[in-house]
């Protein structure tokens, strides 16, 4: 099922809108499952913090630090995948997992508010309907 591009923008939103939430993070790095998760968590107890707080904070990460060549990359993967925000965070951890170290180095993003500032796409999203 190929969604509109609106569409694909709401997914994204509601990613970061949900994930930034370490309890929702978590549950939705269960729904993924399998040897991706344990890479996950591996990743999560090397760094010192729990798992959803890892997830959540590479999802934070992505909507302060992510640009429109990024953004858009994402958008690219989830159009047409039949869980798109379990895709999409999938895709987010990833890149988190391949950088090292990622979010860690401020003490700042730790305590960060959850990003909700990710208007820019809502709105763009809200023109397509």
């Amino acid at each position: 099922m190929e969604r509109s591009r609106a569409e694909v923008v709401m997914v994204i939103v509601d990613l970061i809108n949900s994930c930034s939430n370490d309890k929702v993070a978590h549950a939705a790095l269960a729904c993924i499952g399998g040897g991706f998760a344990e890479r996950v968590r591996a990743a999560a107890a090397e760094k010192g913090v729990s798992v959803g707080k890892f997830v959540a904070m590479a999802v934070r990460e992505f909507a302060s630090r992510s640009d429109e060549a990024a953004q858009e990359a994402l958008r690219a993967k989830v159009v047409r995948d039949d869980q798109p925000l379990l895709r999409g965070l999938r895709e987010v951890l990833q890149v988190a997992l391949e950088r090292d170290p990622f979010f860690y180095d401020s003490e700042a993003m730790a305590a960060a508010t959850p990003p909700y500032a990710f208007s820019a796409a809502r709105e763009n999203a809200l023109q397509y309907h």
